[in-house]
């Protein structure tokens, strides 16, 4: 194999099925076991906001052979997803697609490039950080398994539009939420979410929102004037009455010692977690 059987193109030249396949591929080997199907890959890509134009691919023989999977938002981009073919390591792929990439959004104007990796993934975290990446912050990640009892009354809970509330949830919110727990990324998958709030009189006080068919709690809010007096208890015990299985909290800021105290309060497993790497363009 020669370097002239390597071409290196945009997302547009390869289908849906055929990026979900190498990231399946790629991710076939990985610390934290993906189950990829055709679906979630779809939901994950309208999620975090795939950009087709802006992501990176590298095709060997016909074949997508590595991948930089890339969303923009304003003047801001992300890396969703990145990942070379067991078969293909070893050519640098990985490096000559990030440069690829990166003079892109450079040349477009691109402010910002952020990502998260796993912390065991020594290998991926080197490459970022020669790219000029650096941590911006830790990110935890808990599987909460059962409900737990409260000493306080529980709040009274509807249902809500996540459309009806996504405009005042930043008052809820102590730190800036990852990538693809933020307001945009939860908006772009808004059919797919479940919300659920409370109120003290007309006032919001606290809400969650849960995508539907993945458990995944993308967001879970109280005003602080209201915390610990039930309302956060009532929210998790009811996503989790209608998840259908553990409620996942993914790429939650580790410095927050009281949502780390709370979660723990109920059934759960810390999983591995994430730094969340950023860098200017």
């Amino acid at each position: 194999m020669t370097r002239t059987d390597t071409i290196i193109t945009d997302a547009t030249a390869a289908s849906t099925a055929d990026l979900c396949t190498a990231m399946a591929d790629a991710f076939s080997d990985y610390a934290v076991p993906v189950n990829l199907t055709f679906s979630a890959f779809s939901f994950m890509m309208k999620q975090r906001g795939l950009s087709r134009s802006a992501s990176r691919i590298a095709i060997i023989d016909g074949k997508v052979a590595a991948i930089w999977l890339v969303s923009i938002r304003a003047n801001k981009s992300y890396l969703i997803s990145s990942g070379t073919l067991p078969a293909f390591r070893g050519r640098r792929l990985a490096t000559t697609l990030a440069h690829a990439c990166l003079g892109h959004l450079r040349e477009t104007g691109i402010e910002s490039f952020q990502t998260e990796v796993l912390v065991e993934n020594t290998k991926a975290a080197s490459l970022y950080r020669k790219l000029g990446m650096s941590k911006y912050r830790d990110l935890s990640c808990y599987d909460v398994t059962g409900r737990r009892g409260s000493h306080c009354e529980a709040p009274d809970i509807r249902e809500i539009s996540w459309s009806e509330i996504a405009a005042n949830t930043q008052v809820f919110q102590d730190w800036k939420p990852s990538w693809q727990n933020s307001n945009a990324s939860v908006t772009a998958v808004a059919d797919d979410i479940r919300c659920f709030c409370v109120h003290r009189g007309t006032m919001l006080t606290g809400y969650a929102a849960l995508g539907i068919g993945s458990g995944n709690l993308h967001q879970i809010g109280v005003l602080p004037d209201a915390r610990r007096q039930g309302i956060g208890t009532a929210l998790i015990n009811q996503a989790l009455a209608i998840s259908n299985g553990p409620l996942r909290l993914i790429n939650f800021d580790a410095t927050d010692t009281g949502l780390a105290a709370f979660v723990s309060s109920f059934p759960h497993n810390q999983t591995m977690g994430q730094y969340e790497l950023m860098m200017r363009l």
